[in-house]
């Protein structure tokens, strides 16, 4: 299942990305901008650290009559928020060298109310333009392209299917949703193609990396060769930039639970609070299983792994279950109702409003996800589809 966020929270979180350091060889922008519904007040250039989702203002200005100038100097070109307050307007300016002109307008925008996720409320400006960036240029022309509404109206399709049983029945929400998944990977295998060719016209922009960027963290299925291959093509200024960092971040532990590679160790706690660590199965085959009180598809599949332990266990086949519950109450009331005979640990979470640390470790978008083992550790295979781990069962031993 999904760990569906809603679309605004989403957008926010893109934008999440560790600082960068100030070098000799930065950027030097100034941005003229024009405001229309939002008269005075201020105006702040943000930019998110991704390791723990905080945000640091790196740069402000007054709006004076709905016009306001920020100068200043970068590491790079990159897309930053603009927050307006009061209001808590936001939208987006992809900084860059040189002067950049700005207009926003706030009619059409789009609001909303996160304060029980912790994330406030305000709004978010959809009528943007901007010009004086040769990088902006290409993200508006991708995203202004026809090809990126061809599934439009399927989608709205779907949602409307979705909100006739959401909450109703949970099996017609899940075959929705799987709707959904296969369509939008449709889109996303569009949006691939089209970015692999600005990508190929000038592999040093960092435009084109933004782009992928955002491609890759709305996709919860890139394997590590397809964001290898495509980070090797980036040279120049996109190299040097903040998302190729970031993405380079993701390739190296996605390298680390590759089949073949020993599966990163990790020590968690047990429903009564005992810890117990990965390598205590060691000399057994063993499949961990990122699972979680409220994912369907997780529990709908627990009938089928009790067949495996049972067939396979006395053979030297263990499971180990690790929880993405951030409550202890619910997940205790799962297993009390689920009655799984193999070991059960729960993730930590020692960031708020971040991915569990094992999970994220294992690189976990989402769940279900299984991880088979040999009995040295190595990872054979994983994924969430749970034929894939069957097949290589049945192949070790030997049906």
């Amino acid at each position: 299942m999904k760990k569906l966020f809603l679309s605004i929270l989403a957008w926010l979180l893109i934008q999440l990305l560790p600082a960068q350091n100030l070098s000799a060889q930065g950027i030097t922008y100034q941005i003229n901008g024009k405001l229309k519904g939002i008269r005075s007040g201020k105006i702040f250039l943000q930019r998110s650290d991704f390791t723990d989702r905080t945000t640091k203002s790196v740069d402000s200005a007054k709006i004076t009559d709905g016009s306001f100038v920020l100068t200043g100097r970068a590491a790079g070109a990159e897309m930053l928020r603009a927050l307006v307050m009061p209001g808590n307007w936001a939208f987006d300016i992809f900084l860059d060298n040189g002067k950049i002109t700005v207009s926003a307008d706030t009619a059409g925008a789009e609001h909303f109310d996160y304060t029980k996720y912790g994330y406030g409320k305000g709004a978010i400006i959809k009528n943007v333009k901007e010009s004086g960036s040769k990088n902006y240029d290409i993200i508006a022309a991708y995203q202004s392209d026809p090809g990126q509404r061809q599934f439009a109206a399927i989608n709205n399709e779907l949602n409307r299917q979705f909100k006739l049983v959401q909450g109703k029945d949970i099996d017609a929400e899940y075959k929705v949703r799987g709707r959904m998944d296969s369509v939008n990977k449709l889109l996303q295998a569009w949006q691939f193609k089209q970015i692999k060719n600005y990508v190929s016209q000038n592999s040093g922009a960092v435009g084109p990396l933004y782009l992928y960027y955002v491609l890759y963290t709305y996709s919860n299925d890139t394997k590590y060769q397809s964001l290898s291959e495509m980070l090797d093509q980036f040279t120049g200024d996109a190299k040097n930039s903040v998302y190729y960092s970031e993405l380079s971040r993701s390739r190296n532990m996605l390298a680390a639970v590759q089949p073949g590679a020993v599966a990163p160790d990790f020590t968690l706690m047990r429903p009564d609070s005992s810890k117990l660590s990965l390598s205590a199965f060691r000399g057994k085959y063993v499949m961990i299983d990122f699972w979680a009180s409220w994912c369907h598809p997780c529990r709908e599949a627990i009938p089928h792994w009790k067949l495996v332990y049972a067939k396979y266990h006395d053979k030297g086949f263990d499971i180990l279950s690790v929880s993405d519950d951030s409550s202890w109450k619910s997940w205790k009331i799962a297993m009390d109702q689920e009655k799984m005979p193999w070991a059960q640990v729960c993730d930590e979470f020692p960031i708020k409003n971040m991915p569990a640390r094992v999970g994220a470790l294992y690189m976990t978008h989402t769940i279900p996800h299984y991880v088979l083992l040999d009995k040295e550790g190595k990872i054979l295979v994983k994924g969430g589809d749970e034929k894939v781990i069957d097949e290589k069962l049945s192949t070790i031993f030997k049906d």
